[in-house]
């Protein structure tokens, strides 16, 4: 848990570095005439909880690819995955994945961005991936049997010559790279725009279900949209992120009527919701934590016989009881946005429920504190 923590943390110091795009982006081609494309999504558990996707990269022999696996994260821009070249010094560094790295050298449709032309991605837990920007055909698998693979020819990515994530230990390290879906053009949802509407959907289950259904990253312009929908506009900012107008906070289906002020911090770059699927908590300004802790307090205060605060020193707010309710009588959490749009987030998705060896529940918030100064925002994953 400590590292699912620590890894949430750093996604949110990773939006004081965020990527911007420094040349212009041809159209990808579409091999296909499909309106959608939907792509497995696959929950990594260890180290940490993470989105994957799988993309297979290159041409080789008898038009095969090479699959890895890339965290789906619309919180960053940049597409990239190790390259051959890492394993060459003294400027080559490849952290441990169980893919062996991209052979660039090998594929018929490699071709390096010229101008030759640099990136840098950083990221707050120390990860990085230093490299060269290139094209190349990236495919996915149909779900359906009688329908090919997709293709899309001509991304442009980041093709990994230095690279380091802190928790790959080993060779079963499943991560080979990250498939960035912000709001940029060297994003993957920009440069097949033309192709998909400008349209994608996902829903994700928690990572604590046990045989959960199947999820999917969609793509297309015949994307079912749910029954009544809402539409929310997204605002300007100054990150290449998704962020939306949230007005209020309710918790337990009491609005909190919190004011601008207490929402977000006077000197905050962002004034929204930013919707990350690389974190997996949600981090707001001191103040709308501050007000939902206190809310939170008093319902399981009234409680006392039942609930107790528990100090586990871990900068989180936690509860527990003698286990045998699982989430029954624990209270959810509202985002409340502008044009009467709100999203109702269930207990389980409010409070992350464990074991101790004492036989009790226990239950930690999944909000924290922002601790970034000028980068506090809330922002959901």
């Amino acid at each position: 848990m400590q590292m699912q923590v620590q890894r949430s943390h750093a996604r949110a110091q990773h939006f004081s570095n965020m990527l911007s795009s420094t040349f212009h982006l041809n159209g990808s081609e579409y091999s296909s005439q499909q309106k959608t494309i939907s792509v497995p999504i696959i929950i990594n558990r260890i180290p940490t909880a993470c989105m994957l996707v799988e993309v297979g990269i290159g041409t080789f022999n008898n038009n095969a690819y090479k699959s890895y696996l890339l965290a789906m994260d619309t919180g960053s821009t940049l597409i990239w995955t190790q390259c051959e070249g890492c394993k060459i010094p003294p400027e080559g560094r490849c952290y441990l994945q169980k893919e062996d790295y991209f052979p660039n050298s090998k594929s018929k449709s490699y071709i390096l961005v010229e101008p030759k032309l640099t990136y840098e991605a950083q990221y707050g837990d120390g990860s990085y991936s230093h490299g060269f920007y290139s094209k190349e055909t990236f495919t996915f698998h149909s779900t359906s049997s009688s329908s090919p693979p997709l293709k899309f020819s001509n991304i442009v990515f980041g093709c990994g010559i230095k690279n380091h994530i802190p928790s790959s230990k080993d060779n079963t390290f499943l991560l080979a790279g990250v498939m960035g879906m912000g709001v940029a053009k060297e994003s993957f949802v920009y440069q097949i725009k033309n192709q998909i509407g400008g349209r994608f959907s996902y829903c994700f289950v928690r990572n604590d279900v046990e045989n959960p259904l199947p999820m999917y990253l969609r793509f297309g312009t015949n994307i079912k949209p749910p029954q009544s929908p809402k539409t929310l506009k997204f605002q300007k900012s100054y990150f290449a992120v998704y962020n939306v107008n949230m007005v209020d906070i309710g918790v337990n289906g009491e609005q909190l009527h919190l004011s601008k002020a207490q929402m977000f911090a006077p000197d905050s770059e962002v004034k929204g919701l930013i919707i990350d699927s690389g974190s997996e908590f949600s981090h707001l300004n001191e103040k709308a934590y501050d007000a939902i802790v206190s809310k939170m307090d008093k319902y399981f205060l009234e409680r006392k016989g039942e609930f107790t605060k528990e100090n586990l020193g871990n900068g989180r707010s936690c509860y527990s009881r003698i286990k045998g309710k699982k989430y029954n009588d624990i209270p959810g959490v509202t985002f409340y946005f502008e044009g009467g749009v709100q999203l109702d987030i269930i207990p389980e998705g409010t409070f992350q429920r464990n074991i101790d060896p004492r036989r009790k529940e226990i239950f930690c918030l999944m909000f924290f504190r922002s601790e970034f100064g000028r980068e506090d925002c809330a922002k959901n994953g």
